[in-house]
């Protein structure tokens, strides 16, 4: 089954939303990245397509993927 993979990272100007082809962002704050990737996982979700969402901490550490589905 499709899987889809987005993350929250710390990049040079801010927080960013990324995965295949996409990058959006900056945003201010990690929670305002992290609302805005929710938001759009909530779009995969929502038509049976399970997501991977791997969020970096403030100390630059990627946590281990949680699963959306």
């Amino acid at each position: 089954m499709t899987e889809v993979h987005y993350g929250v990272v710390r990049t040079s100007d801010g927080w960013s939303l990324i995965g295949d082809a996409l990058r959006v962002g900056p945003y201010a704050t990690r929670g305002a990245a992290e609302r805005a990737a929710r938001r759009l996982a909530e779009q995969s979700t929502g038509v049976g397509i399970p997501v991977q969402m791997h969020m970096q901490d403030e100390d630059g550490q990627l946590r281990r993927p949680q699963r959306l589905s």
